[in-house]
């Protein structure tokens, strides 16, 4: 009796070992965090299919005025189910992407910079490489994507545009046509030089960057 007593014990043992094993490692999407930096507000990130537009250290304050130039490194912090820190987890299962789908990266072009550090942590800084533009009128927000599917609870107030309107990954004569359109006049997609209107700033960006397409 005590030895099958004994055998039971181990197989329980075992069996809870195993099942530990099954999530230590594994990022838990409601047990890790993204965060910005401390008291930062809506902030616009102008972006570019071949990587040329800004860093997230060079992010412009949605705020009127002024429009200061900003730090918006996002920091993310990969725990398992129990709360232990995802150390090594890699850069290229690591991504941006925003709410209604408004940014459209090139292949890998919005990976975070690094693998988790010991303590679980890495950052989103750039370079990144993408076209299409965030809808600020419907409040879209940004998602760190690890694996394929988002952190739960953690959206951020992270704008993005881009010259390549139309999302197809080439700036070209038709987003020639609709930033001609937008000329003038106060559409986010445009705004590049984020400061409320589409304007002479933005052209000069928009025009830097025609021709110029995913790598």
């Amino acid at each position: 009796m005590l030895r099958r007593n004994i055998v039971g014990l181990v197989i329980c043992v075992a069996a809870l070992g195993v099942s530990t094993l099954g999530v230590a490692g594994v990022p838990d999407l409601v047990n890790s965090n993204a965060d910005l930096p401390a008291g930062l507000p809506q902030v616009s990130v102008f972006l570019t299919p071949d990587g040329t537009g800004n860093l997230m250290t060079e992010a412009r304050a949605v705020t009127t005025p002024p429009l200061d130039v900003v730090d918006a490194t996002i920091t993310v912090t990969l725990f398992d189910a129990g709360m232990n820190a995802v150390f090594a987890y890699p850069f290229e299962d690591m991504w941006l992407e925003t709410s209604l789908g408004g940014l459209v990266a090139c292949t890998n072009g919005t990976l975070a910079n690094a693998n988790t550090d010991i303590n679980g942590v890495t950052t989103f800084v750039g370079p990144f490489y993408a076209g299409g533009y965030s809808n600020k009128v419907a409040g879209e927000l940004t998602q760190v994507i690890i694996n394929g599917s988002p952190l739960v609870g953690e959206d951020l107030d992270v704008l993005f545009n881009s010259p390549d309107v139309f999302a197809d990954g080439v700036v070209d004569l038709s987003d020639v046509s609709q930033f001609s359109g937008y000329y003038g006049g106060t559409d986010y997609a445009a705004d590049y030089f984020y400061d409320g209107s589409v304007n002479l700033s933005d052209l000069v960006l928009f025009s830097s960057s025609v021709n110029v397409i995913c790598p």
